[in-house]
């Protein structure tokens, strides 16, 4: 707070104090405030799988962490490759362990293959409900269950399927539109149209209308794209408040698509970002030198050797450096391995941005210290078992810090690791 020479006005400061120093009062008995660490040097994830998991005998394929009943603690929702169930609820026992629920009777009798699902308030009740990218007879649809509160998912009659095109096999939950609402973003790699050719919206939007009920507005809101969208990273990259979207490409450039602020994208690739060639697998953001912007993660498996910026090259920062133009930025702590995942969090509450890396030689952390700083400290921060294919992160004890449910392709070995100062 400062004055301005021409125009004091010293009530309105005293106000301005007293309402300052009545917040932090609120904010100190119970508000909530960023959690930042005692100690951030003793931080670490501790395997505690088999006091807290059930038995596995499954392969998971995709998890996410959701508030499927009425208490605040993040359940547990797991997609297994092909076994029956394909999706099975864990919820959270008071902080301490995982108990296995049954879905309800829509999921007991579900048959045909689930691609993909989410989980996200879609109808605005207080508990997550779930998409489902599913393949049905010849044909994909995106299938909506609505949550009782409970636990129990449930389809609406003649409600909540939608026609989506071959190929598609990804969903994101996301508010694209920015009315308080979560909409659905559904990809894939290699997306059809009606002649079973390339179609040429490689992605489509299904736009909530308030009740969970979705529209189809692609044709409205999306440009044409190229296939190979292999993932989607979602957040404000140009600074003006309404999120944006970074394309994952399986091969060659990656995109970058402009929100302009009602849900309808421009595709500003060739202006806005370097041109680069390379097997990308995903993408994670973060302001890694404290600019107030957002950076980018991009791991690959490979980079093609003409932009590589030092030998095995495979994963580097997208610098934002404002209004969503950004530049490669190389770094040689980076892990010189096939990448197939990134993270970015604040796992020492340092307020600085880690990374967890999911390479083909086990995860690397790489511990934030500001301005695009960052020491390794995988061997000293992490239990000794680490392949794993992906992770999903919650605050599942309630203490502040984000815990994680990492998936690992043998079956038996997925684990949950507890985020713990010691």
């Amino acid at each position: 707070m400062y004055h301005r020479k021409n125009c004091p006005n010293p009530f309105l400061i005293e106000a301005l104090v007293r309402a300052l120093l009545i917040l932090l009062l609120l904010n100190g008995c119970g508000g909530s405030s960023p959690h930042v660490a005692d100690n951030p040097a003793s931080q670490r994830f501790n395997d505690v799988t088999g006091k807290w998991f059930f038995s596995q005998k499954s392969s998971p394929r995709q998890a996410v962490f959701l508030r499927a009943d009425q208490d605040p603690l993040s359940d547990l929702m797991v997609l297994n490759e092909a076994e029956k169930p394909q999706l099975q609820l864990f919820i959270n026992q008071g902080g301490n362990s995982f108990l296995q629920e049954s879905l309800g009777r829509w999921m007991d009798e579900m048959k045909d293959p689930i691609l993909s699902f989410t989980a996200a308030d879609l109808n605005r009740d207080g508990g997550d409900d779930l998409a489902l990218i599913v393949q049905a007879t010849g044909k994909v649809i995106a299938q909506i269950l609505l949550n009782n509160k409970k636990g129990y998912f449930y389809a609406k009659e003649k409600e909540g399927s939608y026609p989506l095109r071959p190929g598609i096999d990804n969903v994101i939950a996301v508010d694209l539109d920015q009315d308080g609402d979560k909409d659905l973003f559904c990809f894939g790699q290699q997306v059809l149209d009606a002649n079973e050719k390339p179609s040429n919206h490689q992605a489509r939007l299904l736009i909530n209308k308030g009740d969970g009920k979705m529209e189809d507005l692609t044709a409205l809101l999306m440009p044409g794209l190229p296939a190979g969208i292999r993932d989607a990273s979602f957040a404000d990259y140009d600074g003006d408040g309404v999120v944006d979207v970074f394309l994952v490409y399986a091969e060659g450039q990656n995109r970058l698509l402009i929100n302009n602020g009602l849900g309808k994208f421009a595709d500003l690739t060739a202006s806005h970002l370097p041109h680069i060639l390379d097997d990308s697998q995903h993408a994670d953001w973060a302001d890694f030198d404290g600019d107030g912007d957002n950076d980018l993660l991009v791991v690959n498996r490979s980079i093609s050797k003409h932009y590589r910026a030092y030998p095995g090259e495979t994963t580097y920062f997208l610098e934002n450096t404002g209004g969503g133009n950004f530049k490669k930025r190389s770094h040689k702590l980076l892990p010189p391995l096939p990448s197939y995942k990134a993270y970015l969090l604040d796992a020492n509450g340092n307020t600085k941005p880690d990374a967890l890396i999911l390479t083909s030689k086990g995860v690397y952390y790489l511990q934030g210290r500001g301005r695009w700083g960052f020491t390794d400290e995988t061997e000293r921060r992490l239990p000794r078992f680490r392949f794993f294919r992906e992770m999903a992160f919650a605050d599942v004890d309630q203490d502040g810090f984000l815990d994680l449910f990492a998936l690992s392709p043998t079956p038996g070995r997925s684990r949950i690791w507890l985020n713990r100062f010691d």
